[in-house]
């Protein structure tokens, strides 16, 4: 069985091959990371140049790979059907399961090779902006300890009821590697509604569960937009959960602002767990298993319909899944009839009703296709964690990956391969 599947997917690399599409792809990939290196320019920093060229690479690369990716598997099948050089196989001892996972692992090889490709490019590139950079200075700080790193996201969770002072969070610090060194960032915001307002003079502090303060500092921050403290990694420690605490003190004036930190994101720590090329290969295997789903359905949709049909068919689905958030809050808006002094206003039409039920629908059975993204995660230097990468896997590939396997097969044995196309 594993032999004739290898053999299967080994025909469908050559075939790939011999048709110029990994050259084609591979030049395609080439021209638009080149061209986002050359003609990005971010922020005027070596940080801001290198998170855009990080974010729009891998975007990029995910578009591109996906799109191509569709196009080869709606084909593989497709076009061997429509030209009747399917008998060939469909005649020798070879189960229809073996022959749809011998194409999508055909097809899943070409993807790994362009994903190698660009994953070198980028990891070059980033190395590259990083010895353009001096250590020590703030652009050079910025892209070794924000960008060429992996950082352990932890959210506070908020200690006490709302008004009560100081201001306390709960933090679940992860593990750190003995003598660890660097700097973790602590990110915060407050709620303003108004520019320019005056600035918030406070005090940090960051103590352990007996009690003993580990670290504070005195803080000047701006009330719009982030702001961050550095805190030294050997003042934390690793695996223990810690408290934060955070004073506001008056100004030069004697007067205190009363400002109040942002409901949706008050604090986060940012603890660097790792590097960047560890972090890239988890972001790159993330994608990888986006594209194979995409591989699972071009191939599958080709067992339905013929070639050119069944792009335009599989995009549709992944354009309606891509799209399915907005299609819900756009036509399913929570709407009640309120009273007037001119009467009630008219409730939902029934197209309405089935438009909003249909957008649930879709949303929901494709809600775990989207939980998974990289995002900009890579460019912010925010770990991947492996656990991600192997639900990922587990959800796209075995998952929805085995459906449409089982969806394919069942199409190919009720197949009449005799009868005219």
């Amino acid at each position: 069985m594993y032999n004739r599947i290898f053999g299967i997917a080994g025909l469908m690399f050559r075939q790939a091959v011999r048709s110029r599409f990994v050259v084609s792809l591979f030049c395609l990939l080439l021209t638009v990371l080149v061209g986002f290196t050359l003609t990005i320019q971010g922020d005027g920093t070596a940080s801001g140049r290198l998170q855009v060229l990080l974010s729009y690479a891998m975007g990029a690369v995910g578009s591109v790979l996906g799109m191509a990716t569709l196009w080869l598997a709606c084909g593989s099948l497709a076009t061997e059907i429509e030209s009747r050089r399917i008998h060939l196989v469909v005649v020798k001892p070879v189960r229809v399961i073996e022959l749809w996972l011998g194409k999508w692992m055909g097809i899943l090889a070409v993807v790994l090779l362009q994903l190698v490709a660009a994953g070198l490019f980028m990891w070059a590139a980033a190395r590259i902006g990083e010895h353009r950079t001096v250590a020590g200075t703030p652009d050079g700080i910025a892209v070794r300890e924000e960008v060429l790193v992996a950082r352990e996201w932890v959210e506070g969770r908020r200690l006490g009821p709302p008004g009560d002072r100081p201001v306390r969070w709960s933090l679940s610090c992860p593990e750190l590697p003995e003598g660890a060194t660097g700097m973790a960032t602590l990110s915060y915001r407050f709620l303003s509604a108004w520019r320019d307002q005056p600035p918030v003079i406070g005090h940090w502090m960051l103590r352990g569960e007996d009690g003993r303060i580990w670290f504070e500092s005195d803080c000047t921050a701006n009330q719009d937009g982030v702001n961050r403290l550095k805190i030294p990694l050997a003042q934390l420690r690793g695996g223990e959960p810690v408290e934060l605490l955070f004073e506001e003190r008056p100004n030069a004036a004697g007067q205190v602002t009363g400002a109040t930190f942002h409901p949706e994101r008050e604090v986060e720590l940012l603890v660097p767990t790792g590097g960047f090329g560890a972090n890239l290969m988890r972001a790159l295997l993330l994608l990888f298993c986006h594209v194979a789903l995409l591989a699972a359905l071009g191939v599958t949709a080709g067992t339905l319909f013929t070639f050119p049909v069944a792009v335009f068919a599989s995009l549709a689905l992944v354009v309606a899944t891509l799209l399915a958030q907005f299609f819900v809050f756009s036509t399913a808006p929570e709407r009640v009839a309120h009273e007037h002094h001119h009467g009630g206003e008219e409730g939902p039409s029934w197209i309405e009703r089935v438009g909003a039920h249909a957008s649930e629908t879709v949303r929901m059975a494709m809600a775990p296709t989207l939980r998974y993204r990289v995002g900009l995660r890579l460019a912010e230097g925010r770990r991947i964690p492996w656990r991600e990468v192997q639900a990922a896997a587990a959800v796209l590939i075995l998952g929805y990956g085995g459906v449409l396997c089982l969806a394919g097969c069942l199409v190919l044995r009720r197949r009449e391969w005799a009868l005219p196309v």
